[in-house]
């Protein structure tokens, strides 16, 4: 006879995740203040997934269009100084956070807050202890000194610009709350091209749908497959199949073999489909059939 202990029928996180959908599907995200926005270029093209590692740049290519990210310098608290690309989970959430609050604000200059550990959760991450608040400083700084061009590449034609997020940025913050906390305030400037292209397309999106995904693991996958659907459903008007090479070329930076990628693109999309139900996707063997659907922040809302 078998006695071990019977396995749960879904984790904890799973049930936290169906727990959320539930209540995105049940109340409007303008009712509760939970829009936020997301630049168009995110839709398009993505950041690295993991740590490129000591190249002189990163390069992703989606159809005609082609990012190439350059790395900036980071400072450590001991006044150290090295090279590193923003990537993961982070600098999606940074860049989130960015959008937002330059729509809101309708200011290029936005506060940080008092502290890291303050500004960690206005992006939707939780402090767990130093490690993490060291790694979130070092990814903040690498969003804000990376530089990046974005090129599109077409017969007989070449437009591209040269942009980074930032203009200046001054971050005067202690890493917990409390009494420490700088009287002086923690800012960071958006860079003027990158400001305009925020405001003249923003993506609307659902920030507890972001929060899910990012609590429920697998890395920054879900929350670019979320974006770009947001994005693709805002303009879609009749069902169109986007082939698994393409999707590939656009996610599937940190996979060597399609299969693996096709695997962990259902993964994500199985996660975004429950944040964002009224999404019509329906995976086949040649790819991904897109039909309309209702954006996740609807306009008859």
């Amino acid at each position: 006879m078998d006695d071990k202990e019977p396995q749960p029928l879904i984790t904890g996180k799973q049930l936290e995740l169906l727990k959320k959908a539930v209540e995105i599907e049940q109340t409007d995200a303008k009712a509760v203040g939970m829009v936020g926005y997301q630049a168009r270029l995110w839709a398009q093209v993505s950041l690295p997934y993991r740590n490129p590692g000591d190249v002189p740049k990163w390069v992703r290519q989606n159809g005609s269009m082609r990012l190439v990210v350059r790395p900036g310098e980071v400072t450590t608290s001991t006044g150290e100084h090295y090279d590193a690309f923003p990537y993961g989970v982070v600098p999606r959430l940074l860049l989130t956070w960015m959008a937002t609050e330059a729509v809101r604000q309708g200011d290029r200059e936005l506060a940080l807050g008092p502290s890291l550990a303050s500004f960690m959760r206005s992006v939707g991450m939780q402090p767990r202890g130093g490690k993490d608040v060291k790694a979130f400083n070092q990814q903040v700084q690498r969003l804000a000194k990376c530089s990046m061009t974005v090129e599109d590449s077409r017969p007989n034609v070449l437009v591209g610009e040269n942009f980074q997020f930032a203009d200046a940025w001054s971050l005067w913050w202690t890493p917990k709350d409390g009494p420490n906390e700088m009287l002086w305030p923690s800012t960071i400037t958006l860079s003027q091209r990158y400001f305009d292209s925020i405001k003249a397309a923003p993506i609307p999106i659902d920030l507890r749908a972001l929060a899910a995904l990012r609590a429920h693991g697998g890395g920054g996958l879900p929350i670019d497959v979320y974006t770009w659907l947001a994005h693709r459903m805002s303009y879609l008007r009749s069902s169109t199949l986007v082939p698994w090479n393409l999707l590939a070329v656009q996610f599937g930076s940190q996979y060597k073999l399609e299969r693996q990628f096709k695997a962990e693109l259902l993964k994500a999309l199985a996660k975004v489909k429950l944040v964002y139900p009224s999404v019509k996707v329906t995976p086949t063997d040649d790819g991904l059939l897109l039909s309309p659907s209702p954006t996740p922040i609807s306009a008859k809302r």
